[in-house]
């Protein structure tokens, strides 16, 4: 019997059973790739990230602006029209304590919930080891996130066709292997970086 990628449980035809995009479909344009990455999931599950898979991709897609293409129209639409989720985007963005303008104003500077962003980034880690593996990263591994805001992502059209980079530009991934961790660096829309290390247990 097929298992969740999340939670592990059974999954039976008619009852429980879906599938879950990795990443969430909604960070690509109208216009969607044909192979997205899809993996077994629970209904349960699926359902539980639907609305933080729109929050990522609005907050993912606005930050990265122009290089988000069509998909920061849509994010900016969203945010825009809904007085929550505006009032949401702006909680994230804070004086920073010592960077200032040209006027010496204290510079706006966006901060992630960490918590939210790891709990995404886990999944779409999860859902991406599954379909390479098909096998479930066990309950027992540790996860570190990390925003890797100090590099520039090089843009990823240069770089010849291989694994990993058929989503591109919208999304990039890798992953090394080192001992009993798994390195894995994620890049959204050639602009935001961020990197997993997941120790699994001896």
């Amino acid at each position: 019997m097929r298992q969740c990628y999340l939670c592990g449980k059974g999954l039976r035809k008619n009852e429980n059973k879906s599938k879950d995009h990795v990443p969430p479909d909604c960070i690509f344009p109208r216009e969607k790739p044909q192979n997205l990455i899809t993996v077994p999931c629970c209904i349960e599950c699926n359902k539980a990230f639907k609305l933080l898979d729109e929050k990522m991709r609005n907050l993912f897609a606005v930050l990265a602006g122009d290089k988000s293409g069509e998909v920061s129209k849509i994010a900016q639409h969203e945010i825009l029209r809904s007085g929550r989720l505006s009032k949401d985007f702006l909680s994230y963005t804070k004086q920073h304590p010592s960077l200032v303008d040209d006027q010496g104003n204290p510079r706006l500077v966006f901060y992630f919930n960490n918590e939210e962003l790891e709990r995404w980034l886990i999944r779409v880690v999860k859902g991406l080891a599954f379909h390479r593996t098909r096998i479930r990263i066990s309950d027992g591994a540790v996860y570190k996130m990390k925003v890797l805001s100090e590099f520039v992502p090089q843009p990823s059209n240069t770089f010849p066709m291989e694994k990993g980079l058929e989503f591109r530009p919208h999304f990039v991934y890798g992953v090394f292997q080192e001992g009993n961790a798994d390195f894995w660096v994620l890049i959204f829309y050639d602009y935001l970086m961020f990197s997993i290390t997941v120790d699994m247990p001896a």
